[in-house]
């Protein structure tokens, strides 16, 4: 693979009164590291100094609400509404200044309230929020602070006529229903003039019907651009489950799916505009060639890979691990209980301060793995860098394990691309010897003498044992992937996990007729995988014509169809020419039981355990299996 370069990406860009040292950001999201209160952690400290390490020209502190009671009540982000932040938010600040970057974060205001429930004192009370936070950021240092007035929030909707139904002052005319935001800037300017650069973030296009357009916005930056030193344009709101997913673009979107928008704010703004949206650095590099925008703000790819901007700078591209969109991170801080930020693909993301410095291993260990799949692959280079002595064995002609199956879909390039990367990056760690097509027999095993077996042997599919399964209209899920099977127009597919599912996405795009059947509901299905993702796929169905139907067990297959019941005991038949079967997967229990005394010590790892077998579980805990090894855990 050649080198790439990318002359625009490094070029500085003048944004306010800064100079920043090349044209990436790293957007804003909250990783949910601070404590309860809203004050900086080690955690947090550590997070940010990998991005800022990492190279990006602006490193932004996300998601930091300006009222205290805001921060306290959703817990674990910056409270930029008590004087108390000051002080640690300073050593955060220099944390990322130290590496070059330019600090900024993220001003919050979430919504509790539309714009016709607030009285005058409340929006007087919210403006001065904002500008009392903009002041604690000065006072500790930052450089730049954006707000956040995207996606439906609070301070978005008073521009919106939909949702600003105000009568007074602020709200009817554009004049009126500009005013607040105008006054909210005109007083964060009294308090911090020139010193702290300003970005303001907001949704070129809402989306929906009623919503903000295109030309809405265009209209409204274009009215407080004296008053912005940089526009970051993103898309969608949160009143609109179907627009979700252009919030943070799955990987069923092309790259730079929202990026349209930077650009014809470029076209009619003298300020600065950021593009922001599943953006690669390829791409990157052609909307600024192009110049359709002036910066590219970027997050996923920095989890998956923190060292990714200074790797594709010194022409090191092939060895920048690729965020695959799954969305696992998204999930986990913006659903549910605000987890601490992960990455499916890089083990250490949210973990920076537990293994900054890490020990070395006290004793190298003869570590056989078992299996060439994510979890063998993961715990085979991380146990080969940390000094040991690795024998890598896999029965195939080639590494990737059940990966290759999953990364064939034509809309897994995302995937496939990790794959390239894991592969690559294995073969060439020192170390490591690598055994292809070799079968791990109780007896090769015993002959290298291992101190540490890591078996990592993944799982098969289900088939259940049911009438009709051994029929030539019945094929497996991981066949349609490979494109190895033969497939009719009427479909049913079996079983609507993630698997499942995205099979069924593939076949309806080539024009199948699908119907999707599970015994359990959509909730009870669902809970592991990301919700952004699962929104997506079933809005993608309902334009599509696919059918998901729950509470359904597979009885029997016919030439015909597959037969259901319900819960209620009531049989019916499923006409279809093709039945596949995604009805998840089962650890490859005869193989671990001949494994589990062959070495002193035997570690499980992967889909061959019994936890979820998703490929963060995989990476996981082959990394944990690894990282540990030779170090005295009982001192």
């Amino acid at each position: 693979m050649g080198k790439k370069h990318y002359e625009h990406i490094f070029q500085p860009v003048k944004i306010g009164n800064l100079t920043i040292k090349n044209r990436l950001e790293t957007a804003p999201a909250g990783p949910f590291l601070a404590d309860f209160n809203g004050d900086v952690t080690r955690e947090l400290m550590e997070w940010y100094r990998k991005l800022a390490q990492g190279g990006a020209g602006i490193v932004t502190i996300g998601d930091s609400p300006v009222k205290s009671e805001m921060a306290t009540y959703i817990g674990h982000v910056i409270n930029l509404g008590t004087d108390k932040i000051v002080n640690t938010l300073c050593r955060l600040a220099e944390v990322i200044q130290r590496y070059g970057a330019k600090a900024s974060i993220e001003l919050t205001y979430h919504v509790d309230r539309a714009p016709a429930q607030m009285s005058r004192e409340e929006i007087r009370s919210l403006r001065q929020d904002f500008a009392d936070a903009a002041w604690r950021c000065l006072g500790a240092g930052m450089d730049m602070i954006m707000i956040h007035g995207a996606h439906g929030q609070a301070i978005s909707q008073f521009f919106s006529p939909v949702r600003n139904l105000r009568t007074d002052e602020y709200g009817g005319s554009t004049a009126n229903r500009v005013r607040f935001i105008k006054e909210m800037l005109s007083e964060i300017r009294d308090k911090v003039g020139d010193r702290l650069a300003i970005e303001y973030r907001l949704s070129g296009d809402e989306l929906i019907e009623g919503g903000l357009t295109l030309e809405d916005q265009l209209e409204f930056a274009s009215l407080i651009e004296d008053q912005v030193d940089l526009f970051n344009i993103s898309a969608a709101q949160i009143f609109d489950f179907d627009t979700l997913p252009r919030m943070f673009p799955t990987a069923y979107y092309p790259h730079g799916v929202n990026a349209y928008l930077a650009a014809e704010f470029k076209k009619v703004l003298k300020t600065p505009v950021t593009a922001v949206g599943s953006i690669n650095f390829d791409l990157a590099e052609e909307i600024l060639a192009n110049q359709q925008a002036d910066m590219v703000a970027m997050l996923r790819s920095v989890i998956a890979d923190p060292d990714c901007i200074r790797k594709a700078r010194t022409g090191r591209s092939e060895e920048i691990r690729p965020c695959i969109r799954c969305n696992l991170c998204i999930d986990r801080l913006h659903w549910g209980y605000h987890w601490p930020a992960r990455c499916a693909v890089n083990p250490v993301t949210g973990r920076e301060a537990e293994f900054y410095n890490y020990p070395l291993p006290l004793a190298k260990k003869k570590v056989v793995v078992v299996g060439g799949g994510p979890a063998g692959m993961e715990a085979a280079r991380t146990a080969a860098k940390r000094g040991h002595q690795v024998v890598l064995l896999e029965k195939e002609d080639h590494l990737g394990g059940a990966l290759k199956t999953a990364a064939n879909l034509p809309f897994k390039s995302d995937l496939r691309e990790y794959l390239g990367w894991a592969v690559r990056t294995t073969c060439s760690t020192p170390n490591l010897d690598i055994r292809l097509l070799t079968e791990a027999t109780p007896e090769i095993i015993k002959a290298e003498q291992p101190d540490i077996l890591i078996v990592a042997v993944g799982s098969e599919p289900v088939i259940p044992a049911i009438p009709g399964c051994e029929q030539e209209n019945v094929v497996l899920a991981g066949e349609v992937n490979l494109g190895t099977a033969k497939v009719g127009n009427r479909v049913v597919v079996a079983g609507a996990g993630l698997t499942g599912l995205e099979t069924a996405l593939h076949l309806a795009r080539e024009g199948k007729k699908v119907t999707v059947i599970d015994l359990l509901s959509w909730e009870e299905i669902h809970g592991p995988y990301p919700a952004m993702n699962l929104i997506h796929l079933k809005t993608m169905f309902r334009d599509l014509g696919v059918e998901i139907k729950h509470n359904l067990k597979l009885e029997e297959i016919t030439a015909g169809g597959a037969i259901v019941t319900d819960k209620h005991q009531v049989r019916t038949e499923l006409s279809c020419d093709t039945v596949v079967l995604a009805l998840g997967f089962r650890p490859r229990f005869k193989v671990m039981e001949k494994m589990q005394d062959l070495a002193p010590e035997v570690i499980f790892v992967g889909d061959c355990t019994k936890e979820k077998g998703t490929l963060q579980n995989a990476i996981m805990q082959g990394f944990n299996a690894a990282i540990d090894l030779g170090l005295n855990l009982s001192l």
